[in-house]
């Protein structure tokens, strides 16, 4: 008959196993640079989760002032003006990414005087039919300053950025600290081999 025991829970058992897998127990087996790695892995790994954070959040800032910085600088040497299609429209071509066609057109620059050039507007619009578009001090066509949209996302791909970063870090920082150590241990091992073997080669089966 099957005497019924009372089984270990898992938190019974589950933190000597982390132990023993971070060669943090008593095993005599374990040598000094197997418990350097694992406080080296440790340390690195709580340095960076807690940096990493903090880096994410001061990148995502700066890069969203230089965003604001630099749409207020676009803002005053840029200007919006109404330019007039001097042909029609033609169709949008199958091969093309945009949803607009290039077109004559001309319009006053701010500082006076007629400017002329091709500008996007809509496919099919007739001669005639007024375009917004963005320009330079002098007149020339100059693309439009940083859209609120645009900076955020500058800001989220910068935070993204610095975490990915911080991963590959952890990563590269880790195999270099397992591969450095991993010499350390091959040469231990080859000199207490040295001591050992000559002990084993006196042994008799």
């Amino acid at each position: 008959m099957m005497r019924l025991g009372k089984s270990p829970g898992i938190w019974d058992s589950w933190p000597l196993r982390a132990l023993r897998g971070a060669c943090l127990d008593r095993n005599p087996l374990r040598r000094g640079v197997d418990r350097l790695e694992t406080c080296l892995l440790v340390g690195l790994f709580v340095l960076l989760a807690a940096g990493a954070p903090l880096a994410a959040q001061l990148a995502g800032h700066a890069s969203s002032l230089r965003g604001w910085h630099a749409r207020q600088d676009q803002l005053l040497a840029r200007h919006q003006v109404q330019a007039v299609l001097t042909k029609d429209a033609g169709p949008l071509s199958g091969y093309s990414l945009s949803a607009y066609v290039l077109t004559p057109a001309t319009w006053n620059s701010p500082g006076g005087g007629r400017r002329s050039d091709e500008v996007p507007a809509a496919p099919g619009s007739r001669a005639g039919t007024p375009v917004t578009v963005w320009t330079d001090d002098n007149g020339y066509l100059d693309s439009p300053p940083l859209a609120i949209s645009e900076i955020a996302s500058q800001a989220d791909a910068a935070t993204t950025g610095v975490i990915v970063g911080a991963g590959v870090v952890y990563i590269v920082s880790a195999a270099a600290i397992r591969l450095l150590l991993n010499h350390r241990r091959m040469a231990a091992w080859d000199a207490d081999w040295r001591v050992t073997a000559p002990t084993w080669n006196r042994q008799r089966w």
